[in-house]
């Protein structure tokens, strides 16, 4: 996030100084006294703009935040239906559940690489659960618990799944680039306003230009949960962890 705030910011004062440049060169020409208000439309166009991106980042943060909730239940639920199991049962499945549920907590940590292998290794002990469950409608096809356990791994399963969607799923790339293109347009045009008018504002235009920055780093942040600096709380599945049945 840092490198690029970093790219967006510099881009959007090379924008700005590029725009007074040629209002510089502009000033005396009449026909361009209306570059405030294109200015002034280009920046209602990117708080359009930037209102819809916001939101539909904070609408996925919103999803993935009570995914991280949902799951604690489903996980809690087939612990509980687990001890109903025989003891030999339990005493294999209690462990898997243990283990699973300290690898999604760490789901949805900063850096995409620990990303895939801590779900790779849930979805193999997924697997290993599932072999359990397998075995025990086998051994007791008629078994209440054994029916009951079973309906409650399936629910985690899907439960679990749709947190991995939440997670993969983020605002287009294509927004983005778009957001950041007509920042650096209005920018221009404010700089161009400035230069044509014949005055100084590049203190005004730095702070905009940082502040426009912050607004889409922070959409993006929000959007990137494995990415950026704004992490969803785990919370939830750590007292899922500390409530799981010790075995």
């Amino acid at each position: 996030m840092l490198v690029i705030s970093l790219i967006l910011i510099i881009l959007l004062l090379a924008a700005t100084h590029v725009g007074r440049i040629i209002g510089t060169r502009r000033h005396d020409r009449t026909e361009d006294k209306d570059a405030s208000s294109l200015a002034t439309g280009m920046l209602g166009i990117f708080a359009l703009l930037i209102a819809f991106t916001y939101s539909l980042s904070l609408t996925r943060y919103d999803t993935r935040r009570s995914m991280v909730l949902e799951e604690a239940n489903a996980i809690g639920t087939t612990a509980n239906y687990a001890l109903m199991l025989p003891a030999n049962r339990k005493a294999t499945i209690l462990p898997l559940l243990d283990r699973y549920t300290r690898l999604r907590i760490d789901l949805g940590s900063p850096y995409e690489s620990r990303f895939h292998v801590r779900n790779d290794a849930a979805n193999a002990t997924l697997t290993r659960l599932w072999q359990e469950a397998t075995a025990l409608t086998a051994e007791a096809p008629q078994s209440l618990p054994a029916y009951r356990f079973v309906s409650a791994l399936n629910e985690q399963t899907n439960i679990a799944e749709a947190r991995i969607t939440a997670l993969r799923n983020h605002v287009p790339i294509v927004v983005l680039i778009v957001l950041s293109v007509i920042a650096m347009v209005s920018l221009g045009f404010a700089g161009f306003a400035s230069g044509l008018a014949g005055f100084d504002r590049y203190v005004g235009l730095t702070i905009m230009a940082a502040a426009i920055t912050m607004l889409i780093a922070m959409t993006i942040d929000l959007d990137r949960p494995n990415r950026g600096s704004i992490e969803i709380s785990k919370q939830p599945l750590i007292d899922a962890l500390d409530a799981l049945p010790k075995h």
